[in-house]
């Protein structure tokens, strides 16, 4: 992946169908690993993301194609996907600084994220970023506070 064709931009209504097709291509194990359990994104849950005030989504693009969600709810709750393929290149990485520079306009104290103990590449993602990881047993918590977030540079 070359940087120069990468474009992160907000979702906008006309998003919808970009988005839909992004979390059609998840495997059932991705599914599992973004909303603990499996559950197919709806139509109406794609025109949400793409243009619901209760959030703020940001989207990878390669080529026109979206190839990543980010979202960051107005309690702070944020959320990733990037499809297979393009993961390990930094693309959640670039997704989720964004989202900790939206925080910061919104003027939220913290951010945070639920995800499971499998979720390895969200969990050095968090940690990489200045998370605080916390471990439950079936359950990992992020949250890092906006004041300390270090700026970490994309790759």
């Amino acid at each position: 992946m070359e940087k120069e064709k990468l474009a992160i931009r907000r979702a906008s209504r006309d998003d919808w169908k970009g988005i839909y097709d992004l979390y059609s291509s998840l495997s059932e194990e991705d599914l599992y690993l973004r909303f603990f359990h499996f559950y197919r994104l709806t139509i109406e849950d794609a025109i949400k993301l793409s243009s619901d005030d209760e959030h703020v989504t940001l989207l990878a693009e390669i080529d026109e194609k979206i190839i990543g969600e980010a979202t960051l709810e107005k309690d702070g709750e944020i959320s990733l996907v990037v499809k297979p393929e393009y993961r390990k290149l930094g693309i959640g990485t670039i997704l989720v600084s964004k989202l900790i520079e939206e925080g910061r306009r919104m003027g939220l104290k913290k951010l945070k994220f639920f995800t499971l103990p499998e979720n390895v590449p969200m969990i050095k993602l968090g940690k990489r970023l200045g998370f605080m990881i916390r471990e439950d047993e079936d359950e990992i918590y992020g949250e890092l506070s906006l004041n300390e977030a270090a700026v970490v540079p994309a790759k």
